[in-house]
């Protein structure tokens, strides 16, 4: 009997943990309305994310314990997958959750239904660039696919203007010194270099384009 009251109260105490986690400061939980559900949002996040499967999740919270910024996400990444799942496409992609992850993988290493969270969110990344265009984070995301559809590879000083006339045109005065010192080191190009794969690297943006118009 003592087993069993054990066990009720640690599961009454997960129940009220993840009421708690959904519903926020506020403490009640947000009324939501079933026709503004996207029942195929799932299927697109699992394609643009090299096809992972985000129905296995049991919500066991370990990518949440794992991740070193959860505590300023709007939502944890727990919640964020249980979100994907419900088909509630407009939330999960004006979070920010996607934009505070620095890619270390921790998450996904240790996730025990073996799912790449971190891919997770780059394709949720991918797919809120479009609409986050006023977010200095969507705006690096942008200017980086422009630097990468122009050359085929990473061209900083490129990245850095197109950055700052997106953003901040006066944050090139600040960046100024930095510069010099690298290029000095021969650390910083002043002119871009094109690879020979190119074309391809072009098709593949365009196969994504494709994919997203009926985003």
């Amino acid at each position: 009997m003592a087993v069993e009251r054990r066990e009720q109260q640690e599961g009454d105490l997960l129940l009220q943990t993840a009421v708690e986690d959904y519903a926020g400061s506020s403490g009640q939980l947000p009324v939501i309305d079933e026709e503004s559900l996207d029942p195929e949002f799932i299927k697109l996040v699992e394609v643009f994310s090299g096809h992972q499967h985000v129905n296995a999740c049991i919500q066991c919270g370990t990518c949440s314990g794992s991740c070193a910024f959860s505590y300023k996400m709007q939502q944890t990444p727990r919640k964020l997958m249980a979100m994907i799942r419900a088909g509630m496409r407009d939330d999960v992609l004006a979070s920010d959750t996607f934009w505070y992850c620095t890619s270390c993988y921790y998450c996904s290493a240790r996730c025990p239904r073996g799912i790449n969270l971190t891919e997770v969110m780059y394709a949720l990344r991918h797919l809120a660039a479009g609409r986050r265009k006023n977010t200095e984070a969507a705006a690096y995301y942008d200017c980086f696919n422009s630097v990468l559809r122009s050359y085929g590879r990473l061209y900083e000083s490129g990245l850095l203007v197109r950055l700052a006339m997106k953003t901040d045109p006066m944050s090139l005065v600040a960046y100024g010194p930095l510069g010099v010192k690298m290029f000095l080191k021969g650390k910083l190009n002043l002119l871009p270099e094109r690879v020979r794969a190119l074309d391809e690297i072009r098709q593949l943006y365009a196969i994504a384009a494709e994919m997203e118009e009926g985003i």
